[in-house]
């Protein structure tokens, strides 16, 4: 009842709104966790007439000629259009099949903006003070996705403007500096340039938005964290386990690429003890969502039990995602044993030989 109560009232509202000369900033920090489902329901409740961008749009006595938009709070809205799943406040996961009140906004939207001055902020709004000193190259990045997401979607010509300054620092710059999360991101990114690591790469440009309050900062942190370690398990060494009973073996490896790009890696491998030599180990290319497999030229020195620490790594040498290890039953009789027993074996036999030759002998003296 209370979304139809909305849907009704947005009937009673003029689409296209007065002009004016005041600035309407569109921007809202984010809601939606990277596994897409949102933790709350407030950026719907915003975006209704009596939520804050609802009004923004909306307001009879709204007298806007400009618009500074952040294209990821566009994004999320859509997401809200066509079916969204949120958290309530018992933990539950509630699904909403449509809301039309997404798409009534969104059309609001784009009427509005016709004729006006219209700006980009960087994706996501992140704190500028904290990204441009840390990481130019990033919050350039961010300025560009805004910039030509924006420019797309709304089918006219847009400026780029710098993240709004709300006088506070976020939450997250610490424990992003500490993390390992972005280097890592950066690197799995460089050699799998895959939309769903550029995806996660814009969510942690998010979590800078100053405006994010700690326990929504922390949920969402913890939602980014597990994306980005089922993504790094994306690539990998396929796990084996083998038994090797010639002295020259070509061990076959799997390598596995779950993205949706080809991938090209340097596949490393050190033995774990000094019982096998490796040979080299070609360059590897593996298709999008398929698996390779390269065969791993070993010499055995000596039987019993070792591993291969497998490790992938780009062109520029930096490990991407985790060393996987695996284990090798060496049961290899090495050349000298061979020698000696097959030493032993034939005079076992020519002293068999001998002796049926004195018992025959013996036997004919009789």
């Amino acid at each position: 009842m209370k979304r139809l109560f909305f849907i009704l009232a947005f009937a009673l509202i003029p689409v296209i709104p007065a002009y004016a000369n005041t600035t309407i900033t569109l921007t809202e920090p984010m809601h939606r966790g990277a596994d897409g489902i949102f933790i709350d329901d407030d950026l719907a409740s915003a975006i209704t007439p009596q939520g804050r961008l609802g009004k923004a749009l909306f307001d009879r006595t709204s007298t806007a000629r400009s618009y500074v938009i952040d294209m990821a709070t566009i994004e999320e809205i859509q997401d809200l259009a066509d079916g969204y799943s949120f958290f309530n406040e018992a933990g539950e996961i509630v699904e909403i099949p449509e809301f039309v009140i997404a798409d009534i906004w969104l059309n609001t939207l784009r009427s509005a903006v016709k004729g006006s001055s219209v700006s980009a902020l960087p994706y996501g709004n992140p704190d500028k003070r904290f990204l441009a000193n840390k990481s130019p190259a990033e919050y350039k990045y961010l300025k560009e996705v805004g910039f030509e997401r924006l420019a797309a979607y709304l089918a006219q010509p847009v400026l780029s403007v710098d993240s709004v300054d709300i006088g506070v620092k976020s939450l997250l710059e610490n424990r992003i500096l500490s993390n390992n999360n972005r280097r890592d991101l950066r690197i799995l990114y460089s050699v799998a340039p895959a939309p769903e690591l550029a995806s996660l790469r814009l969510q942690l440009g998010k979590l800078l938005n100053p405006a994010l309050t700690e326990e929504t900062s922390a949920l969402l942190y913890e939602s980014l964290s597990k994306s980005l370690k089922e993504n790094s398990r994306k690539l990998r060494v396929a796990r084996g386990n083998y038994t090797i009973t010639t002295s020259n073996y070509d061990l076959p490896v799997t390598v596995i690429n779950d993205y949706s790009v080809p991938v090209s890696v340097e596949l490393i491998a050190r033995p774990t003890n000094s019982r096998i030599v490796i040979g080299a180990v070609p360059l590897v290319s593996i298709a999008a969502n398929s698996q390779s497999q390269v065969e791993i030229p070993l010499r055995i020195i000596a039987s019993g039990e070792t591993q291969i620490e497998f490790k992938l790594r780009s062109e520029k040498g930096k490990q991407v995602g985790e060393a996987e290890y695996i284990p090798l039953r060496l049961a290899v009789i090495s050349p000298l044993t061979t020698w000696f027993t097959t030493g032993m074996a034939i005079i076992l036999l020519l002293a068999a030989v001998i002796q049926s030759m004195r018992r025959v002998k013996k036997r004919k003296k009789l």
